[in-house]
């Protein structure tokens, strides 16, 4: 009887341990499952993060600047980048773009559809992810906007205007967009006109350069003199001509610009008789006058250093036994001053504003190898200006950077004394056969030029402007960092666009959440 009673006992708890164990290993399944959902849940709102964050990166690096085009950008990086099992249920819900702070914001939102939720009354759980854009400058940069203000930016391309208009408009639009509050005390820059001889303004001094004091020098003056005896002339013959048709002709040709002109050719000539008539005059007197006195004075003009190749000396060289010289004359050779590197954006605007072409009747050639031998010394730590930070191997920080502008070819070539002489030219614009051989050495030191700058990790775009000539924008692409850095704008909308781009790249782009 009793073993009886055990028996049963044995049986009911056999059957207790039964259902227990069935409910741990049901609750152990909803328990993995709501594992395997919540697993699922995170991946797939990582993936949507993810798509979101380089979206955002992609907007915030492109140079667009209007809200609509960034946000456009940012849903199709942002779809292209979703899985496929994801894209018919993540969406970007908001978009913003604050153009004071330059900050993109975005909010993707979706649904991930649960496998056992259901079980529990939860089909579909919802998500979402943000992400911010920030435009800052990579660390700090320093800039030098090497620019080509020579004659032949007096023409015009295209209806944009002239070619100096139109590198206004795109290196105002650089600075704009690198020169921001964000930026501030992080961005410099510094503008270098060049044509023949650069201006290092009249107040910069240094024991690097030479410049002798103003002077004049003044010629004698004239006596009275008293009227001449008059004297008659009779003319019995007059010419006459007819026919003939007015024909072009090249008045002049300066930095390759040929100015035309019109004279009548092809007439024909006659002398007939007429009646006498007989014509008297006289040397009016003269009053005395006195000498004339004529200035010499210093504008900011420098001749070039030469080295003992021939070709210009490596910038950061000059120092007080090889200075660079100053020169005077009576009006100005030479045309807009450098600007040094500096953080106010005000500074710089204007400058470019203010470039010319000509002043008065000084319509200076070109010579390339001169402006980026400038760039390298308004970068330098320890040359001329001394207004660069110390370089950095790795040229991060800070990150150096020449953007080099040319329209066209070298038309002046360099002496001994560091003077230049310009090119004879054919009556279309080229280079005349007797010039040649030194074009070809301003072209080499062109390229000896830019690789200097290259040797201290200076970081070079190059940008033809307009320019056919092949031998130019060869010299363009080898100073050029490499291909990416080298732009062959051949209108004002290329241009424009070349400039767009670089300060896309001079940018660095942080997500901010």
């Amino acid at each position: 009887m009793k073993m009886a009673k055990r028996g049963a006992f044995r049986s009911n708890e056999a059957g207790n341990i039964l259902v227990t164990t069935a409910i741990s290993i049901s609750v152990l399944a909803g328990l993995i499952a709501l594992a395997l959902d919540v697993s699922n849940l995170y991946n797939q709102r990582s993936e949507v993060q993810n798509a979101l964050d380089t979206a955002v990166l992609a907007a915030a690096s492109s140079t667009a600047t209007d809200s609509s085009t960034l946000q456009t950008i940012t849903s199709t990086v942002f779809s292209a980048n979703l899985p496929a099992a994801v894209k018919s249920s993540a969406q970007i819900s908001t978009f913003n773009y604050n153009t004071s702070t330059k900050n993109i914001t975005a909010t993707a939102t979706g649904s991930y559809s649960t496998y056992f939720g259901g079980l529990a009354g939860l089909s579909t759980v919802p998500y979402s992810a943000t992400a911010s854009g920030l435009k800052s400058a990579k660390g700090t940069v320093e800039v030098a906007l090497v620019l080509d203000n020579t004659y032949s930016m007096s023409v015009a391309l295209d209806s944009a205007g002239t070619k100096m208009q139109v590198l206004q408009t795109a290196a105002t639009n650089l600075v704009n967009a690198l020169m921001t509050t964000q930026n501030q005390g992080f961005v410099k820059v510094a503008v270098v006109p060049y044509a023949d001889y650069v201006n290092v303004g009249t107040t910069t001094t240094g024991n690097w350069l030479s410049v002798a004091a103003n002077y004049s020098t003044t010629t004698a003056g004239t006596p009275a003199q008293p009227a001449g005896p008059q004297v008659c002339n009779t003319v019995s013959t007059k010419t006459t001509c007819s026919g003939g048709s007015m024909q072009p002709y090249v008045v002049s040709v300066i930095d390759g610009v040929v100015t035309m002109g019109t004279h009548l050719v092809g007439q024909t000539c006659t002398t007939v008789p007429i009646t006498p008539v007989t014509t008297c005059s006289s040397t009016p007197a003269k009053p005395a006058q006195p000498g004339v006195t004529t200035w010499y004075k210093w504008y900011g003009c420098v001749n070039n250093l030469v080295g003992s190749n021939g070709l210009l000396a490596p910038p950061e060289t000059a120092s007080a036994s090889k200075p660079y010289v100053g020169f005077l004359t009576t009006s100005q050779q030479c045309l807009n001053p450098i600007l040094p590197l500096t953080t106010d954006s005000a500074s710089v605007l204007a400058a470019i504003k203010g470039l010319v072409y000509q002043i008065g009747s000084y319509k200076p050639n070109t010579y390339i190898a001169g402006g980026i031998t400038w760039g390298v010394n308004v970068l330098s730590p320890t040359a001329t200006f001394a207004s660069g930070a110390p370089y950095d191997t790795a040229n991060k920080m800070p990150r150096k950077v020449i953007i080099l502008m040319t329209d066209g070819y070298n038309t002046n070539s360099l002496n001994a004394n560091g003077t230049l002489t310009g090119a004879s030219f054919n009556s279309d614009g080229t280079v005349a056969s007797s010039s040649q051989a030194a074009i070809t050495k301003s072209n080499t030191a062109e390229v000896a030029s830019c690789a200097y700058a290259k040797s201290q990790n200076i970081e070079i775009y190059a940008i033809g402007f307009g320019v056919s000539d092949a031998t130019s924008l060869s010299n363009l692409q080898q100073c050029a960092t490499d291909s990416s850095h080298y732009f062959d704008a051949k209108d004002s909308a290329a241009l424009i666009s070349a400039f767009q781009i670089i300060a896309g790249n001079l940018q660095n782009v942080r997500i901010a959440s």
